[in-house]
Order: C-alpha cells, then structure tokens, then sequence
C-alpha cells in the first residue's frame, strides 16, 4: 500500500488517524478504537464488521506508539 494512501486513510469509526501495524499481518490500527483493519492484496478493508479488535497488550502497544509520534 502507498504512503500516500496511508496518509489520507483515517478511521471510518472515530475518524482518527491510522497507524500501520508492526506484527506479521498487513494492518492498519486505529488505537483509539482498538481496532486493527486489515489489509488484502494492497487494499485496506475498513469495514467495522470486518476489523479485528486488539488485544489489551496491543492497544497499550499501539497507544504508546501513537503518544510517541504525536505527543499532546
């Protein structure tokens, strides 16, 4: 997937941005939501029903990584 489509990809729950996921699958991460949307074949599936929630590590995980890049 492009950066540039990452880039204009935000949640389709809350809106907030997405990180990409750094485990083995192709995922986009919203941390807010705790919700990872994975990716098939370079095409991000951004349906709720479809999306795979994190577990407390991974949140915490990805919530300290997001806290890290845009610290508030």
């Amino acid at each position: 997937m492009s950066i540039k489509l990452n880039d204009m990809l935000v949640c389709p729950i809350c809106k907030g941005s997405l990180l990409k996921g750094d485990g083995e699958r192709a995922e986009l991460i919203c941390h807010r939501c705790k919700l990872a949307f994975e990716i098939r074949h370079d095409i991000p599936v951004m349906l709720r029903n479809a999306a795979r929630e994190l577990t407390e590590n991974e949140a915490q995980h990805y919530s300290d990584r997001a806290n890290k890049l845009d610290p508030k």
